[in-house]
């Protein structure tokens, strides 16, 4: 406005007749252009106004309030200022009020209805920030000559939240003094603003306040995450896009009892955005390999343990995978980063527990085995260092604590013997343990701190043992009593001896005898091996056995003929049987006992004494082990021994014969198998005869007695193990019931006999 002269405004007369339009003269001051104004002319319609210039805020609001009959107020020492008008045409009242209103609002005022305390209604120009605070309720139609510039209007919001609305109706409002802002919990909206704002807002209330279409909810199967992690993931996606792109996603999802799928609930516009987001990222997490060192717990305590802490529900596409790895008492873990990192932090939690409470008291039932050869056990390898106590960390000479080794790093046991509470004698030429003692002396004495190791008792009366120390050593020791405490199958041995004996005798002879008497001479020619005796004079061959023939001429001549032959077969069992456990030695003995006397002979006399026994019979040890596909490594000795005559003399025991058999073999289980066997053959002949006479061809034959004799003796051994695996002793029945039946004894097995039910 700067080169305009300052112009009064002052108001001409107004003419009687309504269609004359107002002039308006603007007075310059001082030198410069004068305003021009228009000259009254006749025409029909509403009165109109022209305005050109320069004009005071405060003059606008007076010519108003006189051309529309208001009641206005205002502070004039705070309405200042100018406006510059340039308008092509003249303009009604209404349009006059409507430009006033435009003009304070762009100067930072505006005004309001208020009600007086007389009741009467009055216009009041205000600061646009305290508008809101001052503007009553009003209703846009409510047909008023000259609305108030601000106004504040309540209107329902019937299809869309009101809060969300209520954001979206601020894009449209001024600035400074607007407000928009929902009434309570109710679904009313107050919206305070310039009138043409408010009418906008209302405008656009309308288009967005429309019933919504029906949301979608419809389930989803997840091929790899679980629901609740996928849920997560999907939720900090949309809220970072949302607060990046300015906009709010409408929808959710929500993870589905199970862990296996999601409820997608989503208006049908976002349905299928919703469904790419859950098919991008329901995918395979990358996984790595790590390897996580327990110091002082037990190898299995920590792995459960990291399992039921960490672990996530099973999916499908679970990565997860765990390994116990004893030989170097770490875990090998596969798993993403996320769970790596629970996993470490759980591991250092354990780690950094006190000495003082890692030292528990725990109790191991023994039940197939004597619990002093298991504690016997125990302590030959806690002597050796097998079981290692856990590694206590020294401090540095500064006082600071050392480096540890990462989690993820295995860690090596430092061996050392057994505990001062239960100490174990060890040689003194074992000069690695002496430096071990020596070295865990020194670090005592050096940090004050006791040594604690691992103590074991044994408690015969309930087969338990006691254990305290460290729980990793705990957790060696009851790995050690679960391989070492197992119930061992039992071996049924029978050992079969058998002796087989074949003999076969031929004796053929012939004895002939001629007597010629001469007076007194008796001449006597006979060729005799003893197939006959002479009875008064009288030859006869008598009982004798086998075939015999005599040809009798008395005081004459005899022939005698005589064939025997014999056969002898023979056959002895014995069948000795023996239950054993496994890797247990058996023996089995059946001896006869033959006593003999001693005679001791003195110058004047002889006693006679008990001079001991000899043993014969059968003596059997065995001690079988179940080996890999059930076979057996069996260790055994068998001896049979016999008398095989009569004593020569009353003072020497009698002969004995003796077979052993002694070896380790390897057989299958439930075979008869030969172990070995001693087989003897002897054959003899024998001729006697006349010499002389028995060398001529066929008569010869007459003179002479012939033995022939054929022996064979066998011995074997067989042995057939039987392994009996059944907790329930059925194969040990099985095979006790044909021994059972022939002694007529009762096994006490209760019998199942059919009832007839009536």
């Amino acid at each position: 406005m700067a080169g305009y002269p300052l112009c009064n405004l002052r108001l001409l007369p107004r003419l009687a007749a309504d269609a004359v339009v107002a002039t308006i003269i603007l007075v310059g001051h001082g030198a410069g252009p004068r305003c021009l104004a228009s000259e009254p002319q006749q025409t029909a319609g509403p009165p109109r106004t022209q305005l050109q210039g320069e004009v005071d805020l405060a003059r606008l609001v007076d010519l108003c309030a006189q051309r529309l009959d208001l009641t206005v107020e205002y502070d004039a020492s705070v309405l200042k200022g100018k406006v510059t008008l340039r308008l092509t045409e003249s303009l009604t009242d209404a349009e006059l009020w409507d430009l006033t209103n435009r003009v304070l609002g762009l100067r930072g005022f505006t005004t309001v209805r208020l009600r007086g305390a007389d009741g009467r209604e009055m216009l009041s120009v205000v600061r646009l920030a305290d508008a809101a605070g001052l503007a009553e309720l009003a209703d846009l139609d409510g047909g008023a000559a000259a609305p108030s510039g601000f106004t504040a209007v309540v209107v329902p919001v019937e299809h869309q939240p009101v809060k969300e609305t209520s954001e979206a109706l601020k894009a449209v409002l001024s600035r400074t003094g607007s407000t928009v802002a929902p009434l309570g919990n109710s679904n009313l909206l107050l919206i305070a603003d310039l009138r043409p704002r408010v009418e906008q807002a209302l405008e656009l209330l309308k288009s967005i306040d429309v019933p919504g279409a029906a949301s979608v909810v419809e389930r989803v199967e997840l091929a790899h995450l679980p629901a609740t992690r996928l849920a997560a993931i999907l939720t900090s996606i949309t809220a970072a896009r949302d607060l990046v792109e300015g906009r709010t996603t409408q929808g959710r999802v929500v993870a589905e009892p199970g862990d296996r799928a999601v409820v997608l609930i989503a208006p049908p516009s976002e349905a299928e955005q919703w469904r790419s987001l859950i098919e991008r990222f329901d995918q395979v997490p990358p996984v790595e390999t790590r390897t996580y060192s327990p110091r002082y717990f037990g190898l299995d305590e920590v792995a459960t343990l990291v399992e039921q802490v960490v672990r996530p529900t099973s999916a499908p596409g679970d990565q997860w995978r765990l390994v116990r790895d004893e030989l170097t008492g770490s875990i090998i873990l596969t798993a993403t980063a996320i769970q790596h990192e629970e996993v470490r932090s759980l591991v250092d939690r354990l780690n950094a527990i006190p000495a003082e409470a890692r030292r528990p008291l725990r109790t191991f039932q023994v039940r197939n085995r004597p619990v002093g050869e298991v504690i016997e056990v125990l302590e030959r390898l806690l002597a050796s260092g097998v079981l290692a106590e856990a590694a206590e960390v020294p401090s540095l000479p500064n006082g600071e604590p050392p480096v540890l080794p990462s989690s993820d790093q295995p860690t090596a046991p430092r061996l050392v013997p057994g505990s001062p509470q239960n100490p174990v004698s060890t040689p003194s030429t074992d000069t690695s343990s002496t430096r071990s003692q020596q070295a865990r002396e020194g670090r005592d004495s050096a940090t004050g701190e006791e040594r604690q190791g691992l103590t074991l008792t044994a408690d015969e009366t309930t087969s338990t043992i006691i254990a305290m120390g460290e729980p990793r050593l705990l957790d060696q020791v009851r790995r050690l009593i679960d391989e070492l405490d197992v119930r061992q199958p039992q071996v049924m041995v029978e050992i079969l001896i058998v002796s087989l004996t074949e003999s076969q005798t031929l004796d053929l002879g012939v004895e002939l005898e001629k007597i010629e008497v001469s007076g007194d001479v008796r001449i006597s020619l006979s060729s005799l091996f003893g197939l006959s005796t002479v009875t008064d004079g009288v030859r006869s061959v008598g009982n004798a056995r086998g075939g015999s023939a005599l040809v009798l001429s008395p005081g004459d001549f005899s022939v005698v003929v005589r064939a025997l032959e014999t056969i002898n077969d023979g056959r002895s069992l014995n069948v000795p049987r023996v239950l054993v456990n496994n890797n247990q030695e058996a023996s089995l003995n059946s001896v006869l006992q033959q006593p003999f006397v001693s005679i001791n002979a003195f110058d004047t006399i002889a006693t006679t004494s008990f001079g001991g026994t000899q043993d014969a019979g059968t003596v059997v040890t065995v001690k079988p082990q179940i080996a890999q596909g059930d076979h057996l490594i069996v260790d055994y000795s068998v001896t049979l021994s016999s008398f095989v005559g009569e004593s020569a003399d009353p003072s020497l025991p009698p002969p004995r014969q003796e077979n052993r058999l002694q070896s380790v073999a390897t057989i299958p289980d439930g075979y008869v198998v030969a172990l070995g066997g001693i087989e003897v053959t002897s054959q003899s002949k024998g001729v006697s005869q006349v010499p002389g006479l028995a060398s001529i061809p066929i008569v010869g034959e007459l003179f002479k007695n012939r033995s022939r004799t054929e022996n064979r003796s066998r011995f074997y051994i067989f042995i057939r193990p039987s392994v009996l695996r059944r907790l329930d002793f059925e194969d040990l029945r099985y095979l006790s019931e044909a021994p059972i039946d022939a002694t007529g004894i009762d096994d006490g097995w209760p019998k199942v006999e059919p009832r007839v039910i009536r």
